[in-house]
């Protein structure tokens, strides 16, 4: 009970009513032109419960952990605030290291996470949150939590606008899987990443997809991409060749002439590739640590860290590999099956592991039934129907396989992989619904026989 106070328990329950009541003027206020609203209020009472579930799991079965941490130093920035707040915007604006740490005391109390600049910024974001709750740590939960659901909520309304006939499915991948509306709730990095995804997303499609709202949703992109490169870089590492070929696939769509896009197609690929990685050599200096030549030493790095003992039953293996991209893309395989499925049902020690091995076994069945029944050929034949389709599945193999080679602790996978599975799920429905909708044409095409009433084939 030491992070709650009286606060926590008067001020959040009339806080939690208080959003709810707004969420539900607002879904009344938007069903009748927009009817994927009614799983709007749903996906914020699950978002909250999350929340909240993670906030209490953290107190009182883990007893600390980053979320916490992120709250402590929240309170610290909070009582500088109050006692020398022109400290605070310096901090704010030029960051917190060695020179200005002198400004915390013993009465403001000491921020835990100084060392790192991409941490820190999530301090930053938290400090508000925790400056508008007045220091209560249910409150500034819910707070960031309802902030946060804008970027899923928008994710998901790209998703519809695409697929309208996939409303439920859609909900079911983006807003009710359980690890993400869990690890992407509440005080962590993760809650702001997730949502910075999903505006994102949302920015890209409305500026270059439908080319609408052109200045709001252009300044989205920006933003959501600052707090991207200010709190996880490499997440815009995996973000940019899909949104590269989403928007190369477009274009060539629109060509009248079928030669031409069968000539421009390889073309504007290889371009688009190529592109983007000459700009990722030119990012070296605004990603740091996460720059190509960095991230791959990092990768090994972790690798041999898993040999340490304190890891044991709470790591997986994927087998050696060093620091050049070949050896890495030979581990391809057994980094994406990390990234999506695991940790498989065998390798469970805990309640927390047991719900993500369950998860994740569905996801197996689910993918592997799609590739039996589909097999790879017909799957990359949808390609060229749908660039959303394109762009999900690129994000989400190449976050997978990022998060896969570079994570070997089970506690760190769970909460890295939570923005792969919106994608790769929605991915699966759209397979699923492209098939259906194909067989139904062949179905209505095809004669029947006069004795049998079955279908020739």
């Amino acid at each position: 009970m030491q992070y709650f106070s009286i606060i926590d328990f008067l001020y959040g329950p009339v806080v939690l009513v208080l959003l709810i009541f707004f969420a539900s003027i607002h879904t009344k206020r938007k069903i009748e032109t927009s009817p994927e609203y009614r799983y709007y209020n749903w996906g914020l009472y699950v978002k909250l419960i999350g929340g909240l579930a993670l906030c209490f799991i953290y107190s009182f079965y883990y007893g600390g952990g980053d979320t916490i941490n992120y709250y402590h130093d929240g309170i610290c920035m909070m009582n500088l605030f109050f006692t020398n707040p022109s400290a605070v915007f310096t901090i704010m604006v030029d960051g917190l290291d060695i020179h200005n740490y002198f400004y915390f005391s013993p009465e403001t109390g000491y921020p835990i996470y100084y060392r790192d600049a991409h941490t820190f910024f999530v301090v930053k974001v938290i400090f508000l949150f925790v400056l508008i709750s007045g220091g209560s740590y249910i409150v500034a939960t819910l707070l960031v939590t309802y902030a946060s659901f804008t970027g899923i909520w928008r994710l998901y309304k790209v998703f519809v606008m695409e697929f309208p006939q996939l409303q439920k499915q859609m909900a079911i991948a983006i807003l009710f899987i359980p690890s993400v509306f869990f690890w992407g709730s509440g005080i962590l990095k993760d809650t702001i990443t997730l949502a910075a995804i999903g505006h994102y997303t949302y920015g890209f499609y409305m500026t270059f997809i439908r080319r609408e709202k052109m200045l709001t949703s252009f300044l989205t992109i920006a933003v959501a991409a600052f707090f991207l490169v200010s709190i996880k870089p490499y997440i815009i590492l995996a973000l940019l060749p899909g949104s590269l070929v989403w928007l190369v696939q477009k274009y060539i769509s629109q060509m009248p002439n079928k030669v031409m896009k069968t000539l421009a197609g390889p073309l504007f690929f290889v371009i688009a590739i190529g592109g983007g990685y000459v700009l990722l050599l030119n990012m070296n200096t605004l990603l740091g640590q996460y720059s190509i030549d960095n991230v791959l030493e990092k990768a090994v790095t972790t690798y041999k860290d898993l040999k340490a003992d304190y890891y044991k039953g709470n790591s997986f293996d994927i087998g050696e590999f060093e620091a050049t991209v070949p050896s890495m893309l030979s581990k391809a395989p057994a980094a994406i099956t990390a990234g999506l499925f695991r940790p498989f049902l065998w390798e469970v020690r805990n309640i927390v592991m047991l719900l993500s091995g369950i998860e994740g076994a569905i996801l197996m069945f689910l993918t592997f039934r799609i590739l039996w029944k589909m097999r790879i050929i017909g799957i990359a034949r949808y390609f060229a129907k749908n660039h959303l389709l394109v762009f999900a599945l690129i994000f989400s193999l190449f976050f997978a396989f990022s998060v896969g080679i570079s994570t070997s602790k089970f506690g760190s996978l769970f909460r890295y992989r939570i923005p792969v599975l919106p994608f790769f799920v929605g991915s699966l429905f759209i397979l699923v619904y492209f098939r259906k909708r194909d067989l139904k044409a062949r179905e209505q095409f095809q004669p029947k026989s006069a004795e049998t009433g079955y279908l020739n084939t």
